[in-house]
């Protein structure tokens, strides 16, 4: 009998192999733009939680986030300024759009730093939701 079913023993090492790959996630979290208010009603004040706005200086100083902290994605120093971030302070970083915020959160889990948000869909769904910004 057990000759009969020679590679259920593989295929069950590759569906666990899978599912915990699976669970191991991104490293950051993601989070709406309501989750992301909270967290920063929550955290008002906290010096151990930064806010980093991750979009150029010109889109910064149109508009964004009260207590927000620039630092422009695009710069090619980027990587080499945020090495220098207390690797155990909160961050919920943010862009327009979300998508260069979650390609620094990636660059922030990778140099070491634990508790990193991501705010989905950046400053363009935060105003949507009627939520207020420096201008």
């Amino acid at each position: 009998m057990p000759d009969q079913y020679p590679v259920l023993p593989l295929l069950l090492l590759v569906l666990l192999a899978l599912s915990a790959g699976g669970c191991m996630g991104t490293g950051w979290t993601d989070l709406s733009v309501e989750e992301a208010h909270a967290l920063i009603q929550e955290r008002a004040g906290d010096p151990e939680f930064v806010l980093l706005d991750v979009r150029t200086p010109e889109e910064f100083a149109a508009e964004h986030i009260e207590g927000a902290v620039n630092l422009d994605w695009y710069d090619p120093a980027f990587r080499d300024e945020v090495r220098a971030f207390e690797r155990g302070a909160t961050y919920l970083v943010y862009c327009r759009t979300g998508v260069r915020s979650a390609e620094a959160a990636a660059m922030m889990v990778e140099e070491g730093f634990d508790e990193v948000y991501n705010m989905e869909e950046g400053i363009t769904a935060w105003k949507a939701a009627g939520y207020q910004v420096v201008t």
